[in-house]
C-alpha cells in the first residue's frame, strides 16, 4: 500500500453521516450502550411525505440505548426516533424488546437479523446495533481487563471474543502467543 496521497481532486461535500457511540457504567451494576446516527445533507432536498428539507437540516437523528449487564447480556433496549422521512418509521422501535435476552457477543448479528432484520425492523437502528456490540465490547470487558494488566480475563477456559478477529489478534500471530499462550497456534506451512 502506498502511503503517499495523490492531490485531491475538487469536491463538494454532499452528505454526512454522523454515527456515535458511548459506554456508561451505571450506579445499579448494569452498563448502558448508546448510539445515534445523524444523516445531513449540505444541499437542499426532498423527503416524500416531508417535502423540502433545507440544506443542513436533518434526515435522520436516531437514538438507542441498550442496557447490558457483566456478561454482555441485553437487559433492555430503548430508542427514539427524533428525525426520520417517513411517518412509519417508529413503527419498527416496536421489535426492539426481542432483544433482551440476547448476548452482545457470539451471536448478535445473528439476533438482529433474526429478530429486526428486513421488514421487522430498521434498518439504520440494525446498522447503529451493530457497532453496539463492538462499543459494549471496548466499554465492559476493557475497563475489567483494565484491573487484570490489561488483558481480557479466559472464562471457562475459552478464549476471549476478539481473538482470532483481526489480524492483529490472530491465534497464530505474536499478540496472542505473548499474551494468551494458551491459544497460540503454530502457523500451518504452505506445503501442509
Amino acid at each position: 500500500m502506498n502511503d503517499t496521497q495523490s492531490p485531491p481532486t475538487k469536491r463538494q461535500l454532499m452528505h454526512t453521516r454522523n454515527i456515535k457511540l458511548q459506554g456508561f457504567r451505571r450506579s445499579d451494576g448494569l452498563w448502558d450502550i448508546e448510539a445515534q446516527l445523524m444523516d445531513v445533507r449540505a444541499y437542499d432536498s426532498t423527503a416524500v411525505e416531508k417535502g423540502t428539507i433545507k440544506a443542513g437540516g436533518k434526515i435522520h437523528d436516531l437514538f438507542v440505548c441498550v442496557t447490558a449487564d457483566d456478561k454482555l447480556i441485553v437487559q433492555d433496549v430503548t430508542s427514539s426516533m427524533n428525525t426520520h422521512p417517513f411517518h412509519n418509521c417508529p413503527g419498527a422501535q416496536s421489535s426492539l424488546t426481542q432483544l433482551i435476552g440476547a448476548s452482545l457477543g457470539s451471536g448478535w448479528r445473528r439476533s438482529l437479523d433474526t429478530k429486526l432484520g428486513q421488514e421487522k425492523g430498521c434498518a439504520h437502528i440494525r446498522e447503529m446495533l451493530l457497532q453496539v456490540a463492538t462499543t459494549a465490547y471496548q466499554t465492559i470487558p476493557a475497563w475489567y481487563a483494565q484491573g487484570n494488566g490489561d488483558v481480557v480475563p479466559v472464562i471457562n477456559g475459552n478464549p476471549p471474543q476478539h481473538l482470532g478477529q483481526c489480524h492483529a489478534w490472530s491465534f497464530s500471530g505474536p499478540i496472542v502467543a505473548r499474551l494468551y499462550p494458551q491459544f497460540s497456534v503454530t502457523p500451518k506451512s504452505i506445503s501442509d
